[in-house]
């Protein structure tokens, strides 16, 4: 339904005046009453613009939903806000688009008045891994392969408790598709293989989907980006560490598949071979991320973004609105840096605002943490300062908060940095609305983040076991003063925007993964063993050999060899030939 109002306007005197006034008037209702018909009551999408000629008809833009299965079952175990954003987003469009989505995970659902359509199911208390001094050691220490290994091994302990519980929550879901976080997430790929029903991972990096061998990670102490490394470096991140990291992990992996084998599921040579013919949502875009050639299976649809974010609240509205160059600071939810760290970055935080490198600092979720800063912060210049006081917020340029909407606040004009763990989430928002940073990573993925915003010019970064006071200091100069560094960032958040809309494709390649599905069951001929089979590359059903055309480069090399070989082998005939003729048969002329 359309609102329309065709007037002539006659500007005579006041009469002409009246009418035009009128005419604004009422050209507003049209536009509110447009609005109303096709945006608030619910009409279908429409066609972008009218058509470019009289009498062409816009295309059907919209798939038909009447007999494609509307039940998923989205798995969530373990991680911060950057593991359960992802699924959510994607979930609350596929929920608007009349799916019925049950999310399960471990704890609480602190979010359920934002997505009234998710169902929402716990299947376990939430694991306090602060209290598990290897995770801490791991967390607050040097990166360790051996520490790491511990963590897996804990990790396997769970898998019992939390298949049986997916297994009982599918029989009440009855789940026609199960969307699962891939990390720490074994039983949700492994009950939907049970059922036999198609799955589908999300994360926030390529895991083992695709290689490239310059790129890298510093969690094997080597460079994201190895395009300017050393011979021996090249040499070790891409042969030897690999080797040490599957060496180290085969026992594991080892346990897990008796573990598996226990409810007839079949053993695993490697964690990712059950991917090789279901789709992986990647929710990073190249130019955050190092770009490497990927495979149909693997969709790079991120960076992924909710539409609407919590706005300010009162205390730090005002608090942002009278200081016009804040920091805000927030180190993830549930890792935490060491006392003797903490201790060195509320110093830093003090120091940059007495000494007006910055007019205000916000800190965000770290109520929680208070008990491991010391008592008494000693300044540079030997004043004692009350912890105290600080956390209590009697220093009118520092906010303490145990929650801050950290959208909010990075998209407000007067945060000019942000000093982050970098979390996926956190690098994401601060792309988005342009805001430089300052990386503290602690563990995982963090480091990571770090050097691929350092590579963007966005960011710098500080380290975790060699903090500085002075270095935080001279870097927060640095970042605010470098004309390089916020060009970055205009670029980079350009870049994000754009690509924030592709979450909606990774809905609709969960709706295909659906409806293939239902057709397949339906038709009784197709012998096909993944309802991806349209993404599959070729290569995965002819074999290593016949895959990369090995077959095909021998026997060229072959004919190469034989042709080059022939070639040479003719001419030293004929040159041997030649040199018979001309110097063998005078030499005997001579001698007779």
């Amino acid at each position: 339904m359309k609102c329309h109002l065709y007037i002539n306007l006659i500007p005579v005197g006041n009469v002409g005046d009246i009418l035009i006034e009128h005419s604004k008037k009422l050209l507003f209702f049209i536009i509110l009453c447009n609005l109303f018909f096709s945006v608030i009551v619910g009409a279908e999408p429409q066609p972008s613009s009218a058509p470019p000629i009289n009498g062409w008809v816009p295309r059907e833009i919209n798939i038909d939903r009447t007999e494609i299965p509307k039940n998923i079952l989205a798995v969530v175990p373990f991680g911060g806000v950057s593991h359960l954003r992802h699924i959510l987003t994607i979930a609350n469009i596929l929920a608007d688009r009349g799916y019925n989505i049950t999310l399960t995970m471990r704890g609480t659902f602190p979010q359920s008045q934002q997505y009234p359509k998710i169902n929402f199911i716990s299947f376990g208390e939430t694991v306090d891994l602060t209290k598990n001094s290897q995770f801490l050691e791991l967390v607050q220490g040097k990166f360790d392969m051996e520490k790491v290994k511990i963590i897996f091994q804990k990790r396997f302990e769970t898998y019992n408790s939390t298949f049986v519980q997916l297994e009982k929550i599918s029989e009440i879901v009855k789940p026609d598709l199960f969307f699962c976080d891939i990390l720490n997430n074994e039983s949700c790929f492994d009950v939907a293989w049970l059922k036999n029903k198609p799955f589908v991972g999300i994360a926030t990096n390529t895991m083992g989907f695709s290689h490239a061998s310059y790129k890298s990670d510093p969690i094997f102490g080597c460079k994201v980006n190895m395009e300017n490394e050393s011979f021996w470096e090249r040499f070790r991140c891409e042969l030897i560490t690999p080797l040490k990291f599957v060496w180290s992990f085969k026992s594991s992996l080892a346990e897990f598949n008796k573990l598996r084998a226990n409810y007839g599921l079949p053993a695993l040579n490697n964690p990712f071979e059950k991917w090789q013919s279901s789709l992986f949502l990647f929710d990073n875009f190249f130019g955050f991320d190092i770009p490497v050639p990927l495979p149909p299976l693997v969709q790079e649809i991120g960076p992924i973004l909710p539409d609407y974010y919590p706005p300010l609240t009162p205390d730090i509205e005002k608090f942002l609105t009278s200081h016009k160059r804040t920091m805000f600071v927030a180190l993830g939810s549930f890792l935490y840096l060491s006392p003797e760290n903490n201790a060195k970055l509320l110093q830093s935080v003090i120091e940059a605002v007495e000494n007006g490198i910055v007019d205000g600092v916000i800190w965000a979720n770290i109520i929680k943490n208070r008990e491991s800063f010391p008592s008494n912060i000693t300044l540079s210049n030997g004043r004692v300062i009350s912890t105290s006081d600080i956390f209590e917020n009697k220093n009118p340029n520092i906010h303490m908060a145990s929650f801050a909407p950290q959208f909010a606040v990075l998209n407000h004009t007067n945060t000019k940095l942000f000093l982050s763990h970098t979390g996926a989430g956190s690098a994401y928002e601060s792309l988005y609305t342009g805001t430089p940073i300052l990386a503290l990573p602690i563990t995982f993925d963090q480091p990571g983040n770090a050097e691929k915003l350092e590579l963007a010019g966005v960011a710098l970064t500080l380290d975790k076991i060699n903090l500085n006071v002075n270095d935080i200091l001279d870097k927060i100069k640095r970042i605010l003063n470098d004309d390089q560094i916020l060009s970055n960032t205009k670029r980079l958040k350009t870049l994000t925007m754009i690509n924030s809309k592709r979450k909606y494709r990774g809905a609709d390649l969960i709706e295909y993964a659906l409806h293939s599905s239902a057709l397949k069951q339906k038709n009784a001929n197709d012998d096909s063993e993944s309802v991806f089979k349209d993404l599959i590359t070729p290569d995965t059903r002819m074999g290593l050999i016949r895959g990369k055309y090995w077959d095909v480069y021998a026997t060229a090399l072959g004919i190469l060899v034989s042709i080059l070989f022939g070639t040479l082998w003719s001419l030293y005939t004929i040159g041997k030939l030649i040199y018979v003729k001309l110097f063998k048969d005078e030499d005997k002329e001579k001698k007779e």
